[in-house]
This record gives structure tokens, sequence and C-alpha cells, in this order.
């Protein structure tokens, strides 16, 4: 049954990795479709491939190991590649559709690509260019989530953090007042996370409050690993202003550090928290249903 079984299992992972493909096409083209057809840039905006790109790859990385695939770390590399490959090269297919129709509305093109084939082409090797910082961009997130299938019980709230940190990041990006931005509020899921492993914890064998400690310690890890990486970004793009990080202040490196050292800390309070509120939750679940 074991031998039958693999190429099953192989199936499913090839189906879900097609669907993530597809997810990312049709993000591209709709948000072209969408420009070429009048939508204002201001809500044709939200439809950014590459936060598509790195919540898919969140997605993939989590779900992956359980359709039988990416079980090791090093599998992770052509995964990385080929989505970050595949989602630069729909870009380059509307920048160049763009910019051979002349098609104003599109964002992919601009007005020195018309006519321009040079610059037109300079501007495809850009994109081609940032596959490799999409490469990085999604093999950092899909690394974090695969560190946490050594604990399984940490995967999902794990993702999920990832997911809120990211979209919040991503909408302060965009200029969405910080006080909308709250309601992606990560703090918020840690506590979620905590009354999830109180109550899955023990259906997969970890009733004790001494099994529920190190999960979580991994999701306070976790989540401040999330802010850390976020941070980073904000300081790497200045031009994006966000609560996260203000590069303006100077000292960009030695805060980074600071921020670093006091994340580690953070981290560990948090998982005490997430400690207590899952040996309470665990407690009270197990009497409930004794």
């Amino acid at each position: 049954m074991t031998a039958l079984a693999e190429p099953t299992t192989g199936n499913t992972y090839h189906r879900l990795l097609y669907g993530t493909l597809l997810f990312l096409a049709a993000l591209v083209v709709a948000r072209f479709v969408l420009e070429v057809a009048g939508t204002p840039g201001a809500v044709t905006r939200y439809l950014s491939s590459t936060v598509g790109l790195v919540l898919a790859a969140i997605y993939l990385a989590a779900v992956a190991p359980l359709k039988g695939g990416m079980q090791k770390s090093s599998r992770l590399l052509l995964p990385a590649l080929l989505l970050s490959a595949w989602t630069a090269g729909w870009v380059i297919l509307a920048t160049l559709v763009s910019g051979v129709f002349r098609l104003e509305r599109s964002h992919f093109a601009g007005s020195a690509d018309y006519g321009n084939w040079g610059h037109l082409g300079f501007h495809i090797f850009e994109h081609v260019i940032a596959i490799a910082v999409l490469f990085v961009l999604v093999l950092a997130p899909m690394a974090v989530v695969r560190l946490l299938w050594r604990w399984p019980v940490t995967v999902g709230p794990g993702a999920i953090l990832g997911g809120l940190v990211i979209v919040r990041y991503w909408l302060e990006a965009m200029g969405v007042p910080w006080s909308n931005t709250a309601a992606w509020s990560s703090t918020l899921g840690v506590l979620i996370a905590a009354f999830y492993l109180g109550g899955v914890g023990p259906r997969l064998g970890l009733g004790g409050a001494r099994q529920l400690l190190i999960p979580a310690l991994v999701l306070g890890w976790t989540w401040r690993l999330w802010v850390f990486i976020v941070t980073v970004m904000s300081a790497l793009a200045p031009f994006h202003r966000t609560h996260f990080f203000d590069p303006s202040r100077g000292d960009v490196p030695v805060r980074l550090s600071q921020l670093l050292g006091g994340s580690i800390v953070e981290g560990f309070l948090a998982g005490l928290i997430v400690w207590g509120i899952a040996v309470w939750i665990a407690r009270a679940t197990k009497q409930a249903t004794a």
C-alpha cells in the first residue's frame, strides 16, 4: 500500500503547486484587465503580485508537506525559484503587451516604453533581474514555515501570523492610515494562537504543561521573527512609511541590531503568555469533556 500511496501523494502536491501557480497568474491578469478597463489605480494597486506571491509561498510551505511535497528544507529551492520566475514571467508578458499596444491605462509599461524598443527591452530586463529579489522574498518565509513543521501544531497559527504581519506592512506601504491597518494586529493574532494551541494541542498528544511549553515559545519567537522581517523590509525601502521602522532617524544597522535583540526577549515573554493561556485552555477543555 505504501508503494501505491506515494504516486497519489505526489500528484496531490503537484495539483497544489499548479493551483498556486494559477492563482498567481490570475492575480497579474486580473490587475492588467482591470487597469485596461479603466479601474482606478487606487483600487488595482491592491492586487499586488509581489504580496500575493509571498502569501502564496507561505500557504504552499504550510500545506505542501501534507500533500507529499517539500518534506525537506533542501526542497524549498526549486518551488521558490519556480514561483518567482512564474510570477515575473506574467509581469513581463503584461509589460510587453502594454508597451507594444500602448495601453496607457496599464501601469506595467510607461510612456517611455511606447515605440522605444530599447527602453522597453531594458524594462523587461529589469523584471528578469528582479527574479533574484523575488526568490529571496519567497524563500525566506517558506523557510520559516518549513522550520515550524518540527512542531506541527505551530504551523497553522505561525503561517497566519506571518500573513497578518505581511498584509499590515503592505497596507501601510500603500498609504492606508495606521488607524485602519491596526485591524490586522498580529498581537491579537498571537492571543488567538494561544487559544488554538490550548484547544488543539491536547488532541495531538500535547496535553501537559511541559509539552505545551516549547510550541508556545516557538509561536512567540515566530511572531517576532515575522515582525523583524518586515522591519528589515521597511529599513531597506525607506520610501514606504510603516510603523514597523522609521529609517529617517538614522543609525539603521545599530537600531536593527537592537531590535533583533529586543525581539528575542519579546518573543520569549510572548511565548510565556501563550503558554499560560494554552495551559489554561487545555485544562478547561479537559474538564469540560471529562
